[in-house]
């Protein structure tokens, strides 16, 4: 049963990817949202890591990106979603 859950993540997550990794308007919080949140695994809460933390993260899970068969963030996303990610909630 787990087997076929993460299968069907792992599909859900590249037909997510087809569609909007061409697109370059979506916003930090999409690019969260659509890649990381709804991709292959809950996403932690962006407090929860320093911006030098977050770096880290992203290179790593654009390995796993790769690694799986998806298309890895362009550079304008990853800027994008690192600074989402670095913005303190007011």
């Amino acid at each position: 049963m787990l087997f076929l859950l993460l299968i069907s993540s792992m599909l859900h997550a590249n037909e997510t990817t087809e569609v909007d990794s061409n697109s370059e308007t979506l916003s930090g919080e999409e690019i969260f949202t659509t890649f990381c949140a709804d991709a292959c695994h809950q996403a932690p809460d962006r407090s929860r890591l320093r911006p030098k933390q977050w770096r880290v993260v992203l290179n790593t899970m654009q390995t796993r990106m790769q690694s799986s068969g998806r298309s890895p963030l362009t550079e304008d996303q990853t800027k994008l979603l690192l600074d989402y990610l670095s913005q303190q909630d007011q």
